[in-house]
Order: C-alpha cells, then sequence, then structure tokens
C-alpha cells in the first residue's frame, strides 16, 4: 500500500534539471538573437523602409524579452520542483521518524 504514496524523486530531480537546461537554451538562444542587429539600410530606400525597420527593432526586442521571461520561467518551475521533492523527502523522513519511535510526536 506504500507504493500507493511514494514520490518519484529521481524524476522530480530529472524534471527539475532538464528544466535548468530549458533555461540555459533560451538564455543561449537569446543571447545569440541579441548578437545580430540589421542595419537600417538593409530595408531598403523606399519610403516605408523606416516604417519596417522600427517595427523589425520592435518585434526583436519583443522577442529577446519574451526569451527572458520564458528562461526566467523556467528556472522557477525548475526551483519549484526541487522544493516539491525537498518538501516529499521531509515528509518522508518525519514519518519514519515518528513511525520507528524518534520523536516528531506531540
Amino acid at each position: 500500500m506504500a507504493e500507493q504514496f511514494t514520490a518519484a524523486q529521481d524524476a522530480l530531480h530529472t524534471f527539475a534539471k532538464s528544466s535548468d537546461e530549458r533555461a540555459e537554451k533560451l538564455r543561449a538562444i537569446r543571447s545569440s538573437l541579441g548578437s545580430h542587429k540589421v542595419d537600417r539600410e538593409a530595408f531598403g530606400k523606399l519610403p516605408e523602409a523606416d516604417e519596417i525597420s522600427k517595427d523589425y527593432e520592435e518585434r526583436q526586442e519583443d522577442v529577446l524579452e519574451t526569451l527572458g521571461s520564458l528562461a526566467t520561467l523556467q528556472e522557477k518551475i525548475g526551483e519549484a520542483v526541487t522544493a516539491t521533492a525537498q518538501s516529499y523527502q521531509d515528509t518522508d523522513d518525519e514519518t519514519v521518524t515518528t513511525m520507528s519511535g524518534g520523536g516528531g510526536g506531540r
């Protein structure tokens, strides 16, 4: 019956680690995209070129901001899953201590 109430600690830690890895990848993508600039001249000499250039810059800034936010979110997910795994472990440890007569009782 105890197996019905167990948490897969390894799976939680693996998932938390993968969240951290995703955060790193997102930051690397953000850094790579942020390091490339498109000159205004690349949009041509027509009157609409200035507007297209400004629109491109705004979209690039939005993408970079979104990538940063996603990376932070992945980190927070990893931290939350790690905290959940620790909470399960703490509860298991307290249960073992209590059931073995080692204290923790009221």
